[in-house]
């Protein structure tokens, strides 16, 4: 199986308990989601680091990749911490990923003790590199290089990838409160998107003209998906379901032209200082 290093964000500032928390719920997602797509996965937990064993990595990517409270991830291949044994890898990935004549650097950081330091890992590793390519023209460039070979060292194991994908970043979905997301039109959806974000257990109530389908683009972002609600009393689905907030997909303008809700309960409006432009940007990243 493949290791995904995966690397979160505001969690890792949080208090200990309150991490711990966080953490155990961007597991529980990240499973979830596995399972919704019938993907095998095992899953280990290391202070500022999630790995995940894949069966599927490419798949897996893409499911992490859309899981909140992930900033980063990558494919990694694990090793020791043996600096021969390191180095040997990045020799193979660097014979099979770097196309010839190309430039190169190597970025190492550690975590433990170990008998290098991480300055001294990158400067062997990277000799190791060019004496096993001589002939093709490789070259070091520690400013701007075609190529990056990063090296995560972590007590007696290492993990050397060469990606680093983008995941959405936020906090894990269910570490905050539960709110009522209006979709009134398409760029509520966008809204609903960002209280998700945020952590937040979102239903969705459908006020819209908008196809099922449409709705359903926010499902790959939430591996506890359970359909959504069409038009009825928002009010009896806060008393219902006790939901801490109101979501509603306003621009400025419309906060200042329409009439608010009468609730007990505070109004979110997460598109309020956005303009038509970046609200269409973010929209073309969720839906893709």
């Amino acid at each position: 199986m493949a290791i995904i290093l995966i690397r979160y964000g505001e969690t890792g500032l949080k208090s200990r308990p309150v991490r711990a928390r966080f953490e155990s719920l961007l597991v529980e997602n990240i499973l979830a989601a596995h399972r919704n797509f019938g993907i095998s996965c095992i899953i280990e937990k290391q202070r500022g680091r999630i790995f995940v064993a894949s069966e599927n990595p490419e798949k897996s990517s893409e499911i992490i990749s859309r899981t909140f409270g992930v900033v980063s991830l990558s494919i990694a291949e694990e090793r020791t911490s043996d600096i021969e044994d390191i180095s040997e890898c990045a020799v193979q990935t660097i014979a099979k990923e770097m196309p010839r004549g190309d430039s190169f650097a190597i970025r190492a950081r550690r975590t433990g003790t170990h008998p290098y330091t991480s300055m001294e890992l990158a400067a062997q590793v990277g000799k190791r590199v060019l004496e096993s390519a001589a002939g093709f023209d490789l070259s070091v460039d520690l400013t701007n290089p075609d190529f990056e070979l990063f090296i995560e060292v972590r007590n007696n194991r290492s993990f050397i990838f060469s990606n680093v994908l983008p995941g959405p970043g936020g906090l894990p979905m269910r570490s905050q409160g539960r709110v009522l997301a209006m979709i009134e039109d398409r760029k509520s959806l966008l809204a609903a998107w960002l209280m998700m974000r945020r952590g937040c257990s979102t239903i969705l109530l459908n006020q819209s003209g908008l196809h099922a389908s449409d709705i359903e683009l926010l499902k790959p972002w939430n591996p506890w998906w359970n359909g959504f609600i069409e038009s009825t009393d928002p009010y009896e689905i806060i008393r219902l379901k006790r939901c801490s907030g109101l979501v509603l997909g306003w621009t400025l303008e419309e906060f200042q032209t329409k009439q608010k809700p009468k609730t007990e309960v505070p109004l979110f409006y997460p598109l309020i200082g956005m303009d038509e432009k970046e609200i269409e940007e973010r929209m073309g990243k969720i839906t893709v």
